[in-house]
């Protein structure tokens, strides 16, 4: 990474180039390029919730009303799907019709 010497801004790669926002440019190697702005970063796996069988469901209960069809009961369940320094993502699954959404706390 490298400044800028005449404003001190971080210098972006651009097509070969680094360009500062004040107009200073520089011509980049292939050597610097793969050296100093390639980078490769870990990609998550997407997660799927899979539904078995809406009847035969072990999962703990809350009161709930359901805004499709107005039941009461609702199964909830907790996924981390963003990062660890996140909050989890809290589901509800309406026991009546089986409408699942994610919860507002």
């Amino acid at each position: 990474m490298e400044f800028c010497p005449n404003c001190g801004s971080m210098l972006i790669p651009d097509k070969g180039k680094i360009k500062c926002r004040c107009g200073y440019e520089k011509t980049l190697t292939n050597d610097d390029i793969e050296e100093q702005y390639h980078m490769e970063g870990e990609t998550k796996p997407q997660q799927k919730v899979i539904i078995t069988d809406n009847n035969n469901v072990a999962l703990p209960t809350t009161t709930i009303t359901c805004y499709k069809c107005g039941g009461t009961k609702g199964y909830w369940w907790t996924v981390q799907t963003r990062s660890a320094d996140e909050a989890p993502t809290n589901f509800i699954r309406c026991a009546k019709c089986g409408n699942t959404w994610r919860s507002s706390n």
